[in-house]
Order: C-alpha cells, then sequence, then structure tokens
C-alpha cells in the first residue's frame, strides 16, 4: 500500500509541474529532461512534505471560484496550502542561473532515450551529409572565383538564392502541413541581426584578406576561430570551463597553426583581417547555438534559421560590394565569364553555387543543433584539413616535418574533445539513473 501511495506522490508533484509550467510539456520529449531535473531537484527540498500529504488524496476540498496560485496547487495536487505556498516561493525564488542552464540543451541532452550508438550514428549522418557539399563548394568556389572577377556579388546572390530556397520550402510545408513559427522584429534586431550580420562580416572579410595573405597563411591565421567559439561559449555561458576544454582547444588551434606553416612573408594588414573574420566566426556560432538550442526558439529548425538571418546577411555585404567592387560592376562584367558575355551561364554558375551553398547551411545547423558551437568548428577544421591534403596530394607538395607534427597535435585534440564529450554523456546518464534509483528506492 505505501509503494502505491508513493507513486500518487509522484503523479501530484507530476501535476504540481504542469501547472507551474505549462509550456514545459508543451513539446513532449525535448523538454523531458529539464522537467526530470526540476521534479528531482523539489523532491530532494520537499521529501518530508510530499510524504506527509498523501493522507490528502482521498479527501475532497471546496473549490473556489479564483483560487490564487498556492490554493490552485494545493486543491489539484492535494498538498497541503502551507506546503503548497512554500513550493511557489521556492520556485519563484530559484537563481536565474539555473534556469538558464536548464534551456540551453542539445537535442542530445533534451532526448535521454537516444543512446551513445544512435547519437554518434545521427551526427555521422549529418556530417556525410556536410564534408561534400562544404569541400565541393570550396572547390568549386575557387573555380569560379579564379575567372569571374567579382567575388562579392557573387556571394550577394548565394544569399538571395538561400533566401529564395528557404522561403518557397517554408511556403509548401505551410500549404501542406501546418504555419510555422513567426519571430517578432524585436526579437529578430535582439537576436538574429547580430548572426546575420556577423555571418556576412566573416564571408566578406575572408575574402578582402585572401587578397593580401596565401591560403595557407589565411588557413593558419584562421585556426584561432576555435579560441574565440570557446572565448564567447564561456562568456554566454553555453560551455563550462574545464581545465580539458582548454587544452584540447590548445592543441587544435596549435596543429592547423603547424600544419599550415609555410616560410612565406607575413602581411599585418591581412593578418588583421583575418582575426577579425575569425572573431566574427566566435560571435556568429555561439549566438546561432544560443538561439537555436533554447526550448522556447521559433528557429529551432535549420530552414528557419535559414530564412530570418539571411535578409540581415545582406546589410554589411551591399557596402563592401560598392567599396570593393562598384568601379567594376556594369553590365557586361556581371554576364561576362571568362572573356564571353553569357548571361545564362553566369545565371546558371551563380545559381548552382547557391544551391550548393543553401544545402551546406542547413546541415552546418543540423551539426549545431545536434553538438555544439566547438564541435562544429572541429568539424571544419576536419574540413580545411582534408582540403589541404587533398591540395597537397594534387599539387604534389611534400609536408615538411613540423607539417606532420602539427597534423598529429591537431587530430590529437579532436580526439580528446570526442573521448570528453562522451565521458560528460555517460557521467549525466548515470546521475539520472542515480537519481531514478534513489526514488525508486525510497518508494519500495
Amino acid at each position: 500500500m505505501n509503494f502505491y501511495l508513493r507513486e500518487y506522490e509522484l503523479i501530484q508533484l507530476t501535476l504540481l509541474f504542469s501547472i507551474l509550467f505549462p509550456n514545459e510539456s508543451a513539446n513532449g520529449g525535448e523538454r523531458l529532461r529539464g522537467s526530470q531535473e526540476r521534479k528531482n531537484h523539489l523532491l530532494m527540498r520537499f521529501p518530508s512534505a510530499f510524504s506527509s500529504s498523501t493522507h490528502h488524496l482521498l479527501e475532497s476540498s471546496p473549490i473556489d471560484d479564483d483560487p490564487g496560485p498556492s490554493e490552485s496547487i494545493a486543491l489539484q495536487t492535494r498538498v497541503p496550502s502551507q506546503t503548497a505556498e512554500k513550493l511557489v516561493a521556492e520556485i519563484s525564488d530559484d537563481s536565474e542561473d539555473e534556469e538558464e542552464e536548464l534551456q540551453f540543451r542539445t537535442v542530445n541532452d533534451t532526448n535521454p532515450n537516444l543512446t551513445y550508438r544512435e547519437m554518434v550514428l545521427r551526427i555521422a549522418l549529418i556530417a556525410m551529409l556536410y564534408y561534400p557539399l562544404s569541400i565541393g563548394l570550396t572547390f568549386y568556389q575557387k573555380w569560379f572565383i579564379k575567372n569571374y572577377k567579382l567575388p562579392l556579388l557573387v556571394v550577394s546572390g548565394h544569399y538571395i538564392l538561400k533566401y529564395l530556397f528557404a522561403v518557397i520550402i517554408r511556403f509548401i510545408y505551410e500549404c501542406i502541413r501546418a504555419p510555422r513559427m513567426r519571430v517578432s522584429l524585436r526579437d529578430q534586431m535582439r537576436w538574429l541581426a547580430p548572426i546575420g550580420i556577423c555571418a556576412s562580416m566573416d564571408i566578406g572579410l575572408s575574402n578582402w584578406a585572401l587578397e593580401y595573405v596565401t591560403v595557407s597563411l589565411y588557413t593558419m591565421a584562421k585556426s584561432s576561430s576555435i579560441l574565440f567559439i570557446v572565448a564567447f561559449s564561456l562568456l554566454l555561458r553555453l560551455e563550462r570551463w574545464r581545465n580539458s576544454l582548454g587544452f584540447e582547444t590548445g592543441l587544435i588551434a596549435a596543429g592547423l597553426f603547424l600544419f599550415t606553416w609555410k616560410s612565406s612573408q607575413l602581411d599585418l594588414t591581412g593578418l588583421l583581417l583575418v582575426e577579425l573574420a575569425a572573431a566574427c566566426t566566435g560571435i556568429r556560432w555561439t549566438v546561432s547555438q544560443l538561439v537555436m538550442q533554447r526550448d522556447d526558439s521559433a528557429v529551432r529548425h535549420p530552414l528557419d534559421m535559414v530564412a530570418h538571418v539571411q535578409p540581415w546577411m545582406m546589410i554589411p555585404i551591399i557596402p563592401m560590394i560598392w567599396l570593393f567592387e562598384g568601379a567594376e560592376i556594369n553590365w557586361n562584367s556581371v554576364f561576362s565569364f571568362q572573356g564571353h558575355y553569357d548571361p545564362w551561364l553566369v545565371v546558371g554558375l551563380i545559381s548552382g553555387g547557391g544551391l550548393l551553398a543553401f544545402c551546406m547551411e542547413i546541415s552546418e545547423y543540423l551539426l549545431l543543433v545536434n553538438t555544439s558551437g566547438i564541435t562544429l568548428n572541429i568539424f571544419g577544421i576536419v574540413k580545411e584539413v582534408a582540403t589541404l591534403l587533398l591540395a597537397h596530394l594534387i599539387n604534389k607538395d611534400k609536408l615538411t616535418e613540423l607539417n606532420i607534427c602539427g597534423l598529429v597535435l591537431c587530430l590529437s585534440g579532436m580526439l580528446l574533445h570526442g573521448m570528453n564529450k562522451r565521458r560528460q554523456r555517460m557521467s549525466r546518464s548515470l546521475v539520472d539513473t542515480d537519481h531514478q534509483y534513489s526514488l525508486l528506492s525510497k518508494s519500495v
């Protein structure tokens, strides 16, 4: 009999949470972990109060027309009113830090039913989509820009095409299924504008820097982007500082630096532009993670993110086009390729690159939702290493001992990051299991 009464207490507690946090149950499994932690948190704070309330289960209570918060909780959960008032006070006094920590969960964290193998398989499938698109777009753009001297204009064309693709797909989805969520202008200016502006600045500054530095020096300097991402992740409290995090980040950055090291003359202007681009990368992906992994976010889906961010990306690129390419833009230069006037060919090549860029950005946001900004940057570094190795094989360049040492350091840092992520997930699962076991032990 005591066991069943304890079960009723857990049902009471579940009802209590549906009253206090009605939005918590709106998204089903995505918020299961947060709700479970809150329930465990309350059980630990009020074990005696709930134990003493079991005899109220079979009692009937008069229901007021307009009960207050604590009275409503007491009536619907059969918890004594004094206990309910204490619960309301305790929950109201919970720190914002705990609230924010529960809000920023990755999909893996919010779905405890996923095993580690299933999680790895999901990320591997997304990575298999990301790498061919990203590497293919890199080589495609290098070939196209070499024969078409207006790179920023091409980038702006990609922005427009990505926006059109996202809007058309969203429209078809809304016609078939249900309307997508809308984001207010205020929220767009607060969250999405920084993402779009920083993303556009990252691309624009990177293209500008390539006029001053070689590709190897650019890749070497851009390796500092992981340091910016870690710094902004700590600043926005998306990550907690761990010595292992600093160590693996340092290994990856130093390894990529040494892997791309060549005895080339350093250009300070180009280096400054690359570092500014790396800082924009850090802001872009940390704020994107902050926005997409919130439980109440309207842009958790990559398609919604692309549709809302692209207009903001146009704002900084237009002045850059006018400043750096304005003198060269005319009807003939825009629609000429390899010295031949062919508008349909130019439009087709830009559209092909735009489609590749759209698919790649969708895969990037999928990785971000399922992992983190740091992990996404590591995937990008793997792509850079693979691209450079491929370039070495094609161009028959020899890797120096310093380059090989850098490659080993870089891969070691990535391996450590993966091992630490696995250890964190396993320890988190053990904590949840211990909580559930302790609750069941007390119930028997």
